[in-house]
């Protein structure tokens, strides 16, 4: 005799368990895909990230070049300027032309600033002293003429020094008027000896000053690449790029500066709403994989319960053939056995072995029709719920009415205790349902006790559940043996010698699943006794 703690598991939950870590699994293989996926738009993210902040270096690199170029075409435009005009006396010399002083002195203020947007201009003694000058495109008297900017008396110097063409310095950067202008300077060549070297600093010197219009840009057709260009005496807001101007004396004065146009972020916010996209497409096929994972998971949940039930009930059929074979197999030997008896020597036989010969063909009878009970009881219980009877069942007569028969039918002396927690009659059970457990408990615990102590039973109810325990003094089951207790036909070594067919149990557990309980077994295993707990739910 073998016994079960609780429960026994059935096979759905047991595939559920199973189908639980098969999930488990299957979403497992998924989380590395996940993760490469997820690595992977990162990577792409980092990649756009780079390629895009490359793209606005290589285009900042670009404007800050463009505006470096335009702005020293300008300034090469004016030293050339001021050369043409410093060095005509040589070519006219050469040429033999006469030089018309008064158009120089009253048509040229105006033809410089309308041609070239030369606006102010000097012309200097050896001696730094102004001969002639003209502002706003106009010439205007020696005293009159508008101071040199800071810084011009370098540039002055350095002309001065220049003998050739070669030699004139570069036209710089100055502050005029609070506006950025451009200042060049050469010395004017002489009228005679034009072949002779110049050899030393007794020669005017020519000054001219030029306004850098930025919006050249716009003339020059590159608008649209150099946005917002001006010159701001300070740094650089944000978002702009700066081109830094160092004035005649080697310092900062301010820098042109001009809006950033960034391209790659442009390039960037355009992929970005694909990446979104296609991160969510992504993570919800990842979802609709996991659902299907699922799915696809309980469907061989379904099929391997359906298979293994399958596998169960040819099993239980093949043992119950075998086992109820076996079970029959010695009654039947015996009814055999002492019929052929009495049939072959009845005449020869006294009347007491005649009539032991019929008691033993009557036990064997006894023996066979209590099995088929048995077989019949558990296949109903199986294939069919009770339904609650009509009238209340007073459980404490019913306990003592069973106790009654089952001690008459084996001759026990034992005593029944019986403990009534109720105190009040049971509504919507089953008598047959409840004959079946109470029988086969109370036989189990008078044939597995031996005959000794008493056998105890107890009524209670447990919130909306009705309690019947059923609890013997004998040896108790042992651990190894309690998850076999309730198998049909299973029987311990230990209790070889006590008659029975080893589906009591199985019957009563059967008959108290039937009207929605359940039957446990609750066993010390140190000889304590065992305890049996018929639960179900109270009607509502």
């Amino acid at each position: 005799m073998a016994t079960l703690t609780g429960r026994e598991r059935s096979p759905q939950s047991r595939f559920d368990t199973m189908r639980a870590l098969l999930a488990r699994r299957r979403r497992n293989l998924l989380l590395p895909i996940l993760m490469l996926v997820a690595v992977s738009l990162v990577a792409v993210a980092a990649l756009l990230y780079w390629s895009a902040n490359s793209l606005n270096q290589r285009d900042a690199s670009a404007q800050t070049a463009l505006v470096k170029s335009m702005v020293q075409i300008r300034q090469e435009s004016l030293r050339q300027l001021v050369v043409d005009y410093a060095w005509w006396d040589e070519a006219i010399v050469s040429s033999g032309a006469i030089l018309d002083e008064r158009w120089a002195k009253e048509g040229l203020a105006g033809y410089l600033d309308s041609t070239f947007e030369v606006s102010t201009g000097w012309i200097l003694s050896p001696a730094g002293e102004v001969r002639m000058a003209f502002d706003g495109g106009r010439s205007v008297e020696a005293t009159e003429a508008p101071h040199l900017p800071p810084g011009a008396e370098l540039l002055v110097a350095a002309a001065r020094g220049a003998v050739s063409i070669e030699e004139v310095p570069p036209v710089g950067f100055v502050i005029y008027d609070q506006d950025l202008a451009l200042l060049g300077a050469s010395v004017v060549a002489p009228l005679t000896g034009a072949n002779s070297a110049l050899t030393s600093e007794k020669y005017d010197v020519m000054v001219f000053l030029q306004p850098l219009d930025l919006a050249f840009v716009t003339r020059a057709g590159i608008g649209n690449q150099i946005e917002n260009l001006h010159f701001l005496r300070g740094k650089a807001p944000s978002h702009y790029l700066d081109f830094p101007v160092m004035g005649l004396e080697g310092l900062s004065i301010g820098s042109i500066v001009w809006y950033d146009q960034r391209p790659g972020d442009g390039l960037l916010w355009s992929v970005v709403p694909v990446m979104l996209v296609s991160l969510l497409a992504v993570g919800l096929l990842l979802v609709l994989a996991i659902k299907r994972v699922d799915t696809v998971v309980s469907r061989e949940g379904r099929l391997s319960i359906s298979l293994y039930q399958e596998q169960q009930r040819r099993s239980q059929k093949s043992d119950f053939v075998s086992m109820v074979s076996h079970e029959l197999r010695t009654p039947l030997q015996a009814i055999g056995i002492s019929a052929d008896m009495l049939e072959r020597f009845a005449d020869q036989m006294s009347e007491a072995e005649r009539c032991e010969e019929t008691r033993t063909i009557r036990r064997a009878v006894s023996i066979l029709a209590r099995l088929v009970d048995d077989v019949l009881v558990m296949g109903r219980a199986d294939a069919t719920e009770h339904k609650g009877g009509s009238e209340p069942l007073d459980l404490v007569r019913f306990s003592r009415a069973m106790w009654r028969e089952v001690s008459v039918a084996l001759r026990s002396k034992q005593q029944m205790k019986l403990h009534d927690l109720l105190g009040e009659p049971v509504h919507g059970i089953n008598a047959t349902a409840m004959h079946t457990i109470f029988s086969n408990l109370m036989q189990n615990a008078i044939k597995y006790s031996r005959g000794e102590g008493s056998i105890e039973i107890e009524l209670a109810r447990d919130g909306e559940d009705y309690l019947v325990t059923v609890t013997d003094f004998g040896p108790g089951i042992c651990e190894q043996q309690r998850e076999a207790i309730f198998q049909p036909y299973w029987r311990a070594e230990e209790v070889d010698g006590i008659a029975g067919t080893g589906l009591g149990l199985s019957v009563a557990r059967s008959a108290a699943r039937s009207i929605g309980g359940d039957l446990i077994l609750k066993s010390s295993g140190d000889g304590s006794g065992t305890r049996f707990v018929v639960r179900w739910p109270a009607p509502a």
